[in-house]
C-alpha cells in the first residue's frame, strides 16, 4: 500500500473525529501497514488520542470507543485513558506510537516513545489470537465457511513469537517488526494469513498451541514490568491545553493592563493582592476573567 494512501486516510479519519466534536491531538497506524504484511484485503487501523473537555476531566468522563470506518477501525482514547493503557506497557498501543505512520502532535509521540513494550502483554495478545482463531465472528463468515477457522489470527501468533524471540535474543524493545520484502519469512506470513495452502483446522490449532507454548518458555519466570510515570507532564499537557480553549469560550475572557504613570487599578489591587509590590511602576499584566451561568 503507498504511503501517501496511509496518510490520507490518516486525515480522513481525523476530520471523522473532528466531525463528531472530539480535540484529535494524535493518531497513529497499527496493523499490518508497520509489518509489511499488508495486501489488497488490509484495512487501515488506528489508535487515536484526543482531548479531554473541561466538563470531562472534572467529572471524569472516559473516551474509549471503537468506531467502524469503510477502510478499518479508529480505536479512540482520551489522553488521560490512552496514558492508562500504554503505561502498563501495552505493545499495540506503543506501536501506534513507533509507527512513521502518523499525524498530530509530535511532543506527544515523543512523550509516549519512551514506553516499551511489557513482554507479558505480547503473550496474552497470542492467548487472545487463539481464542480468535476458532470464533467466527460476522466479518469472518467467508473464512470459517471455507476452513472452519480465522487463519490470519494463526499468522498474527507465528508474527507475535517472532517479536517476543527477537527482542530477547536481541535484548530489545520493539513493539512490532517489519520484515523485508525478500524475506522468506515475510513470504511464509502472507501464505499463512490467507491460508494459500489450505492448511486444515487440526494442524492449525496444533502450531499455534505449540508457538504459544514456545514463546511462554522464552520469558523469565522472574520477568516483571517497570512502571514508568509521567503524570506531571501529562497534566500539564492538559492544563495547558484546558487553558487554552477557556480563553477562546464565550465563558472566559482576558483583559492586558498597561499600568503607565496611572497607577494599578484599586479594583485589582483588591482582587490580587501581589500587584501592591509593583505600585508606582510601569507593569504589564493579563487579567482572565469568567462568568458561570448557575
Amino acid at each position: 500500500m503507498e504511503k501517501q494512501m496511509i496518510f490520507k486516510t490518516l486525515s480522513e479519519y481525523k476530520k471523522i473525529l473532528e466531525d463528531k466534536g472530539y480535540d484529535v491531538i494524535y493518531i497513529g497506524l497499527y496493523g499490518s501497514q508497520n509489518y509489511n504484511l499488508d495486501d489488497e484485503e488490509s484495512d487501515i487501523d488506528v489508535k487515536a488520542i484526543v482531548l479531554p473537555s473541561l466538563s470531562d476531566v472534572i467529572f471524569r468522563r472516559v473516551t474509549s470507543i471503537t468506531i467502524e470506518c469503510k477502510n478499518g477501525n479508529i480505536d479512540v482514547k482520551d489522553l488521560l485513558t490512552f496514558y492508562d493503557v500504554i503505561k502498563k506497557g501495552n505493545f499495540s498501543y506503543i506501536e501506534s506510537i513507533d509507527t512513521e505512520y502518523y499525524i498530530g502532535d509530535k511532543y506527544i509521540k515523543e512523550l509516549f516513545k519512551s514506553f516499551r513494550p511489557n513482554v507479558k502483554s505480547i503473550l496474552d495478545a497470542m492467548y487472545e489470537k487463539r481464542k480468535a482463531l476458532t470464533h467466527e465472528y460476522p466479518s469472518k463468515h467467508k473464512e470459517f465457511e471455507k476452513w472452519g477457522y480465522d487463519p490470519k489470527q494463526h499468522h498474527h501468533i507465528l508474527r507475535l513469537y517472532d517479536l517476543i524471540n527477537h527482542n530477547l535474543l536481541y535484548n530489545e524493545e520493539k513493539s512490532y517488526l517489519t520484515y523485508d520484502d525478500l524475506d522468506i519469512r515475510r513470504r511464509e506470513l502472507m501464505d499463512f494469513k490467507r491460508n494459500k495452502n489450505n492448511i486444515s483446522l487440526s494442524i492449525v490449532e496444533e502450531d499455534s498451541d505449540l508457538i504459544i507454548e514456545r514463546a511462554r518458555n522464552l520469558i523469565d519466570y522472574n520477568y516483571s514490568y517497570t512502571y514508568k510515570d509521567i503524570d506531571k507532564e501529562i497534566n500539564d499537557y492538559i492544563e495547558k491545553n484546558l487553558k487554552k480553549e477557556l480563553i477562546k469560550s464565550d465563558i472566559m475572557s482576558a483583559r492586558e493592563v498597561r499600568t503607565f504613570d496611572n497607577g494599578i487599578p484599586k479594583k485589582d489591587l483588591e482582587k490580587f493582592p501581589i500587584l501592591e509590590q509593583y505600585k508606582g511602576q510601569d507593569i504589564s499584566y493579563i487579567v482572565y476573567e469568567s462568568i458561570e451561568i448557575l
